[in-house]
């Protein structure tokens, strides 16, 4: 009775609210949440009377705002986000660290730690022993199972520092199954954990794939996922708006929207690379699309059905990570009418991925939590002509400033040898062959970049070994942001809606990586017979995993730093 009254409840409030609004102004989050009294009631389907959850599954949708909850919630369906916002403990997740990209993101969600214990500081990193720039999860011991394996792969854990849920939940009981699962190589490497399994596709051959450190060769179930040819039945197909234009908040065809391979600015986005045939343009731009968020959540329904997750006497993992939010984001920015489609679109896929949950298990046998691995800045054109403060720094400016510093003051000379942002990577043999103290080398290039468009402040790598830094917020997410051995001698901070990096070297899109609000805050949502509904406000997301361990009865993580929410326990 109680359950029924709170659903007619919600059935009146949220057109009540609609009334209030116009027709695209956002639905307050407590008109959609149920008030907190309603843990008092019984637990939602989703949950259940059951204290041992058979299956763990982590949802990840990789650049997702906490605010496009709120903002795009008026065309929501009633059973994706809107069901878990209703059937869920919700709280806005906060990264405190400076570097929000994928990979540290995705590593604080599977560790409940910080990038100085994990390791994962970004996603790229001059590794001075090989002398060359290297992905973050590139392992030269392990190669791609399909297509050739280059240092710009993601190929194993080994970058990780500790353990993750997933290590932790089949330290207590072997026979359990970790499985991590993206379009992105890194997202789902890093839910995969050290002991689990990853599966990611590749770009060579569009096939979902993994690499030498997991398996010799893809499962058989794998292999015939693989010969539906599922990404090359795509080809040549458009990406259409869901609901009609009216529908949208956002415009079309921005000037600062990136075009693609062949996708282009406006809708309907014809997806073929550009290629008369499937080919690696294609499938790079296939990750774009809502043909990539199918694959995703069809990907992962073969796998619970063919590992038999949940099923097996035993509590498994499941991390899957949503890749075309974040492609799509980078694309056309967060303000635009296809990063509004494609949150619709996840909308819809988490619907239809819950249905499937409800018919595998029982009430109780599901916990389930909804996240993301970080936000994103609006395109810095788009800012500017809202009279906002934002750069795109260029490699070549930073670059530039440092080098003409360092001659001024010391020699002219190959001065730096990597830029991955943040980190400016000073050339240290040079360094130590003229007997130079790094200490006032590394000063010289902080205060140069200093004076760039777009820096808000820089440290030096001595200042951070240190803690020889000022006690402001933003500084200590820089240093929760440092791993010495893979750190650059500068850091730059950058001002608010301005970057550099990848995306800075082009003139269109956007990009994420900072620690301000748009790129720290994220949704954070927990789903199971555990939690009581409601809006409980403001976590950090090393929170996650050790509230997570608290429900399961399994050991924390071994770098957590959070805390468990017991105020949303049952």
């Amino acid at each position: 009775m109680k359950r029924s009254l709170l659903g007619l409840f919600l059935a009146l409030l949220v057109p009540a609210a609609a009334l209030a609004q116009s027709a695209h102004d956002p639905i307050p989050l407590d008109a959609v949440v149920p008030p907190r009294g309603a843990k008092k009631g019984p637990p939602p389907k989703a949950g259940g009377k059951s204290t041992s959850p058979r299956l763990v599954v982590v949802l990840v949708a990789d650049q997702f705002r906490a605010e496009f909850l709120t903002r795009y919630s008026r065309n929501f369906g009633p059973k994706g986000l809107r069901r878990l916002m209703q059937e869920g403990a919700v709280f806005t997740g906060r990264y405190e660290q400076q570097n929000t990209y994928t990979g540290p993101g995705h590593a604080t969600i599977a560790s409940g730690s910080w990038a100085y214990v994990n390791g994962i500081s970004q996603n790229k990193f001059y590794n001075f022993a090989t002398k060359r720039s290297e992905a973050m999860l590139f392992d030269e011991g392990a190669k791609l199972l399909s297509g050739e394996t280059a240092p710009d792969d993601e190929t194993s854990p080994k970058n990780f520092m500790g353990s993750t849920l997933g290590d932790e939940i089949r330290f207590q009981t072997p026979q359990s199954k970790s499985l991590g699962i993206a379009l992105k190589d890194r997202g789902a490497i890093l839910l995969g954990g050290r002991s689990g399994q990853a599966y990611f596709q590749s770009e060579a051959t569009g096939e979902m794939t993994s690499s030498t450190y997991y398996m010799k060769d893809v499962p058989e179930w794998v292999k015939r996922f693989n010969g539906e040819k599922r990404a090359d039945k795509a080809f040549g197909k458009k990406w259409e708006r869901l609901y009609p234009a009216d529908k949208y908040q956002s415009e079309d065809d921005k000037k600062w929207e990136a075009e693609g391979k062949g996708l282009g600015r406006s809708f309907p986005h014809t997806v073929d690379g550009k290629l008369k045939a499937p080919g690696p343009d294609f499938y790079a731009m296939f990750q774009h699309t809502p043909y990539g968020l199918d694959l995703t959540f069809d990907f992962a329904r073969a796998a619970m059905e063919s590992e038999q997750l949940g099923k097996r006497g035993v509590t498994d993992f499941l991390g899957l990570s949503i890749t075309p939010t974040d492609l799509a984001g980078h694309a056309y920015g967060p303000y635009s009418q296809e990063n509004e489609d494609m949150v619709y679109r996840v909308d819809q896929a988490i619907a239809g991925f819950l249905g499937e949950l409800d018919k595998r298990f029982q009430p109780g046998e599901v916990l389930l939590v909804f996240t993301a691995d970080h936000g994103a800045v609006a395109i810095p054109e788009e800012s500017a002509e809202r009279h906002l403060d934002a750069t795109r720094l260029k490699k070549a400016a930073i670059k530039s400033a440092v080098t003409a510093a360092l001659k001024a003051r010391f020699f002219d000379g190959e001065w730096i040898v990597g830029l991955e942002d943040p980190s400016i990577y000073l050339n240290r043999a040079l360094i130590a062959e003229k007997k130079l103290d790094p200490e006032q080398v590394e000063r010289v290039a902080a205060e140069a970049v200093l004076n760039l468009p777009g820096v808000a402040a820089a440290y030096t790598r001595t200042q951070l070994l240190n803690g020889w830094l000022p006690p402001v917020e933003k500084a200590q997410y820089v240093a929760r942001s440092y791993y010495p051995s893979r750190g650059g001698d500068v850091v730059i901070l950058q001002a608010p809606f301005s970057f550099w990096g990848k995306y800075g070297e082009k003139d269109v899109g956007s990009s994420h990586g900072s620690p301000y609000r748009y790129d720290t805050d994220v949704p954070l949502i927990f789903v199971g017979s555990r939690f009581a509904p409601g809006l409980y406000g403001q976590a950090s997301q090393v929170d996650l995993a050790p509230t997570l361990a608290a429900v399961l009865g399994v050991g924390e993580p071994a770098g957590a730093e959070g805390r468990v929410l017991v105020e949303a326990l049952r």
